[in-house]
Formats: structure tokens, C-alpha cells, sequence
């Protein structure tokens, strides 16, 4: 069984990472520019992921269900949340990193929907992505929250908080949880839509992930010694150290190692779009984005096969 997993997870990733390259060749092709990549990142995170979190969202409501819905928010809190303290002991304020919030940011937010839901739709199908839909709602709450309060103290508080509440994963959440706890059940046309577009979350994004690592400079990216100590941090550290709080508490194997995949998943994307929003140095977690990226293959099947093992 673990071989069989393992095997499906190496699998899937190949895949993606084939996408990437499909990706790569389009933008070194030009049928893809620097505009029409931001124009199709922008696609995935307003509509396509949180169709993906409607449509998962799609079952019936049962007390298992409920149950496990509870236990993978506050597993997403736990990773998040140990990551968030790791981070303000490791790159502290005035300390000898000066760009220590974009490094806090690279260590807390991973890519858990670009990379994290494909991976569990093919391990795990739909229940899977029912469960890392949790993790990405938690991902956009501390975004918005705890992710903005780092990169620029100008944001007012009240356009904080509502930022907090009012953005594409709350308010995906919000739909769904509506269709899964009440009886209410989403008309047949809507449902089909919000279906279509889910299923174009795997290709779109790995394409679009490709086609930001053609703009990245990967020679100048691995000569960088900080991206090689952040990755390890964030792909081998941190999974490992949330693996040994999961495999204190009674979870089912399904859920804990889906909330592994999402924890264990490289440095998200936003990371470096909101660094350069912002105006920090936006440059390191680019290549901090390209290179955790890459290593992703061969840490993730690693963090999911010693899960399986210690805890079945």
C-alpha cells in the first residue's frame, strides 16, 4: 500500500512537472508573455480556485465529514502557526537579515493550492481536495492578516479586516459550506460549471508556474546560499517538525497525510507577487519560489512515505 501511494504521488508529480515544462516552452515560445502569465494567475485565483473549493464542497454532509473538516482547519493552524513562530524566532527585526519579512512570508505560506490540490485529487480524489480546500481557506485568512502586517505597516486596520473577510477563498467557503450544511443543494447547471472550472486547476496552474520559472534566472537562482537554507526550512524542517505534532494527535491517515502534502508543499507564489506589491525584496523569494519548487519533487514523496510509515 505505502509503495502503491508513493508511486501514484512520484506519478502525479511528474506530470506536473511536465505541465511546467509545456509551460517553460510557451513562454520561451512567446505564446506566453510576462502580461498574459500574471493575466492567467489571476484567472486561477479568483475563479478557479475557489470553484475548486466549491465544487469539493459538493457532498452530502455527514458527522465524519463535519468532523474531519474541524480537524484539518486545526491542523492548517497548527503548520501555519508553528511555521509563523518559527519564523519571528529565526529572522528577527533588526536582526542580521534585513529582509526578514519576506523570509517569514517564504517560510510560512506554501504553494498548497497551485501544487497541494493536484497532488490530493490524485491521491486522494475528491475527499482529498474537501480536506486541503480547509488549508487554503486558513492560507488566505493569515495572508491577508498576518501576511500583509509583514510586508507593509501602511495598510489601514480597517482595510486589513476586510481584507481578511472579503477575498476569493472566504467567500468560496462560504458558498460551500452553505450547500454542504444545510439542505440546500446546488442547481444542476451552476454545479456543472463550477465543476468545469475546478478541473482546470491542475493544467492552468502548472502552466502558469512554468512559465514564471522561464522568467526566473535558475543559474543565478541556485548560486544564491539563503534560497538553499529557506528551501530546507521550508520543504524538509517544517514538514518534519508538523509531522511530529500530527503524529501526536489522533488523526486518520487520509487527513493527516493530506494536510502533510499542504505543508509540505514549496514556497507559494503570492510570496513574491506581494513582495513586489509592496516593494521588499521581492527577488529573493523568487528565487526562493523557483528553487523550493524544483526540490519539491523529491522532498514531498519523502515527508508523505516517512508519514505513512510512523504513523500507517
Amino acid at each position: 500500500m505505502l509503495f502503491e501511494n508513493i508511486q501514484l504521488l512520484v506519478s502525479q508529480i511528474l506530470v506536473m512537472f511536465l505541465l511546467m515544462a509545456v509551460g517553460y516552452a510557451c513562454f520561451r515560445l512567446k505564446y506566453l508573455d510576462d502580461h498574459s502569465a500574471g493575466n492567467l494567475s489571476l484567472i486561477l485565483t479568483r475563479i478557479v480556485a475557489p470553484s475548486v473549493i466549491i465544487d469539493s464542497f459538493q457532498r452530502e454532509f455527514e458527522p465524519e465529514l463535519g468532523t474531519a473538516l474541524a480537524l484539518s482547519v486545526l491542523c492548517a493552524f497548527i503548520a501555519m502557526g508553528l511555521s509563523m513562530v518559527v519564523g519571528q524566532v529565526l529572522y528577527r527585526k533588526g536582526g542580521p537579515h534585513p529582509n526578514y519579512p519576506d523570509k517569514r512570508m517564504c517560510l510560512v505560506f506554501t504553494n498548497c493550492g497551485f501544487m497541494g490540490l493536484p497532488l490530493l485529487d490524485a491521491m486522494y480524489g475528491s475527499y482529498g481536495i474537501f480536506l486541503g480546500s480547509s488549508f487554503i481557506v486558513v492560507n488566505n485568512l493569515l495572508l491577508w492578516s498576518y501576511g500583509v502586517s509583514q510586508l507593509s505597516h501602511d495598510v489601514p486596520r480597517a482595510q486589513r479586516i476586510r481584507n481578511v473577510l472579503i477575498n476569493p477563498g472566504t467567500v468560496s467557503i462560504v458558498i460551500g459550506l452553505l450547500f454542504f450544511l444545510t439542505p440546500l443543494e446546488m442547481p444542476a447547471i451552476p454545479a456543472t460549471v463550477f465543476s468545469y472550472l475546478a478541473s482546470l486547476n491542475t493544467p492552468v496552474a502548472m502552466l502558469v508556474i512554468g512559465a514564471f520559472l522561464a522568467q526566473c534566472d535558475l543559474r543565478a537562482c541556485f548560486r544564491d546560499k539563503q534560497v538553499y537554507s529557506m528551501s530546507a526550512l521550508r520543504l524538509l524542517v517544517m514538514p518534519l517538525l508538523t509531522m511530529g505534532i500530527y503524529l501526536l494527535l489522533p488523526l486518520e491517515h487520509t487527513l493527516r497525510n493530506s494536510m502533510l502534502v499542504c505543508a509540505a508543499a514549496p514556497v507559494a507564489l503570492v510570496c513574491a507577487l506581494f513582495g513586489q506589491t509592496y516593494r521588499t525584496d521581492y527577488l529573493f523569494s523568487t528565487r526562493t519560489v523557483a528553487v523550493s519548487t524544483i526540490f519539491s519533487a523529491v522532498t514531498i514523496p519523502g515527508i508523505i512515505a516517512l508519514s505513512t510509515l510512523l504513523g500507517g
